[in-house]
């Protein structure tokens, strides 16, 4: 989980500086696996402008560029081959003595056939921001000249990654990491307030309706594909890119920036560990209905793939058939672009259990599979995320100020809430070996979101947020407590047994025979081997027989074909991605 401290500190109101915030991460269980400023390697790079071109007297494809870099010297002659470089054109200009990334190597003044040249355009390529190289840089006309480039592209502010337990499905959002450091005493959590989308004129009856096809499941034991699913129609809008702000956050995470509803709901994934999804309602064929695939089914993906459909896959489909893969992957048959003027949002909750079985079957990672196969939070669904988005959409796609909104309409039905944990603060020391106050222990509950009554004598009624649907019982609870004391509050306590050796062997029959055998076969001369039970798929085709038809000769066709079903589809390691069909080869490997 990547995010900028800059953005953390949108919702932490805090003082604190990197430094303390990483350690405190680190200390509270989500552990800092790296910090990296994207602008150190860029900052001797700074927003230039070409005043003049012309051609180079000895090659056609080279310009000789007059370029003014806001000092208010003399214009810095510059020989370069790109193919936009142009008069007026605004880029990012490297003087020599620079290191640039992208070529490994230090800028120096030198001649290019014949002519000095005292600098160089940069590409984004050669700045490590992409792979883009056909051309230098183009930033807008008004970019100030002069101005260090890092702080004009908003890279100056530092990206934290921290790894996140399985469990921890709530700091999959950067709000869920503030609240956690409000916790252990670093600032204060800024209160979460779900706009009232400004309506032009009233709402409308939403025109698509949703309908779920697992009714005849909510009885049984077996957990509902798709619980509840909210959506909004919005017309109206223009979906040009997003402004600069959040282009550089996404940017700086990871992401690529493609248009304002794409990056809405990417801001909202990573912000609110909310997955969303906008469809082109002008390219909505019907009403949707979410139902589990019937095996016979295709879908061409947005992340530019193509897959075949196994049975019980929760699918989002209209009456043309499959237009996404619930919590997973959106389809390109209702995709938005730029041209795109209405859209119908979607919010909507699927079982865990469920998504990440897809992902793992068609291989899908996502960072919408990323977080519903842990858990998202259902009153935040319901309370905040649609209209966080719907505002949202307002603010960046609405600019005359002509979208209309429709109601929401749902389908499905909201799960019960969670049940309380009764709670004997008492258990803390006992599991432990840290004397915490009550008075604390409440208190760090409350700042987690925990809900407690303390009216029932020594134990406490204790109701775990909407958001952890991981805490189960006391020793959880506990767990919580600790982690934001601080582990390195645990005693070290020897741990010694009266009689450190048993009185009786655990040894069985089999195993001392086995023990027995090993010995007599070592005395022998003789020695053991313990291999993997696989090797690389490469060697794995000299160890078997295939024989072509007709040839009587080795084929790697036919080698390939029989050891096929004994490939790996997620080895330990590119070395390792076959069952051996022997023990040989790893034997021979082993001798060697």
């Amino acid at each position: 989980m990547k995010f900028t401290l800059g953005w953390l500190k949108e919702y932490l109101d805090t003082d604190a500086g990197l430094d303390e915030i990483s350690k405190t991460l680190t200390d509270i269980g989500l552990e800092v696996e790296g910090i990296e400023n994207p602008g150190e390697s860029l900052a001797a790079f700074v927003v230039a402008k070409i005043e003049a071109v012309d051609k180079h007297p000895d090659a056609d494809r080279l310009k000789i560029c007059r370029v003014n870099i806001g000092d208010g010297g003399d214009l810095i002659q510059v020989v370069c081959g790109a193919p936009n470089a142009k008069a007026g054109l605004v880029g990012v200009f490297a003087a020599p003595g620079s290191y640039i990334p992208g070529l490994d190597t230090t800028l120096k003044v030198g001649k290019i056939r014949g002519i000095e040249s005292k600098g160089m355009m940069l590409s984004e390529r050669e700045m490590q921001l992409s792979d883009e190289h056909e051309g230098i840089v183009e930033l807008a006309t008004n970019a100030p000249i002069g101005t260090s480039y890092p702080e004009y592209a908003g890279l100056t502010d530092p990206v934290i990654e921290i790894c996140l337990t399985p469990n921890r499905a709530d700091c999959a959002g950067i709000y869920g990491i503030a609240r956690d450091l409000a916790a252990a005493g670093i600032g204060t959590l800024k209160p979460l307030e779900a706009p009232s989308p400004t309506f032009v004129s009233p709402s409308f009856p939403c025109p698509v309706s949703v309908s779920l096809d697992f009714e005849d499941m909510r009885d049984s034991t077996e957990p509902v594909p798709c619980p509840v699913f909210l959506g909004r129609v919005i017309k109206g809008v223009q979906n040009g890119p997003s402004p600069k702000w959040m282009q550089d956050r996404l940017s700086a995470v990871g992401l690529r920036p493609i248009s304002a509803l794409v990056d809405i709901t990417n801001y909202m994934t990573l912000a609110y560990a909310r997955p969303l999804h906008v469809f082109d309602l002008g390219k909505l064929n019907g009403n949707i209905k979410v139902r589990l695939s019937k095996g016979d089914e295709s879908i061409d993906a947005l992340n530019d793939k193509s897959y075949e459909l196994k049975d019980e896959i929760i699918t989002i489909c209209d009456e043309s058939g499959v237009i996404g893969l619930g919590g997973i992957v959106g389809g390109t048959s209702t995709a938005v672009d730029e041209n795109t003027t209405d859209i119908f949002l979607e919010i909507a909750a699927f079982d865990p259990m469920r998504i990440a079985r897809t992902g793992r079957d068609l291989s899908i990672t996502s960072d919408a599979r990323y977080r519903f196969e842990r858990g998202i939070d259902l009153n935040f669904m319901k309370d905040h995320a649609a209209n966080i988005a719907t505002q949202m959409i307002l603010d960046l796609c609405n600019p005359d100020d002509v979208a209309e909104i429709s109601e929401l309409t749902q389908a499905g039905e909201y799960p019960a809430g969670r049940a309380p944990i009764q709670y004997n603060p008492s258990k803390c020391e006992k599991l432990t070996g840290v004397s915490v106050e009550l008075s604390r222990q409440c208190d760090i509950l409350e700042r987690l979101g925990f809900a407690i009554d303390q009216t029932e004598g020594q134990s406490w009624s204790v109701t775990p947020p909407s958001w952890r649907s991981d805490i189960f019982g006391q020793a959880d609870l506990v767990e919580e407590i600790i982690r934001i004391v601080g582990y390195d509050q645990i005693p070290i306590v020897p741990v010694v047994r009266k009689n450190s050796l048993p009185l009786h062997s655990s040894e069985t029959r089999g195993t001392a025979l086995s023990r027995l055998f090993r010995s007599a076969l070592a005395v022998r001369g003789f020695q053991e081997a313990v291999t993997w039970s696989f090797m690389s798929s490469k060697r794995a085709k000299l160890f078997v027989q295939n024989t072509g038809p007709n040839t009587g000769q080795n084929t790697d066709k036919a080698a390939n074909e029989n050891i096929a079903s004994l490939r790996l589809n997620n080895p330990i390691s590119a070395d390792l991605d076959q069952m051996r069909p022997t023990p040989v080869g790893n034997l021979i490997e082993a001798a060697a």
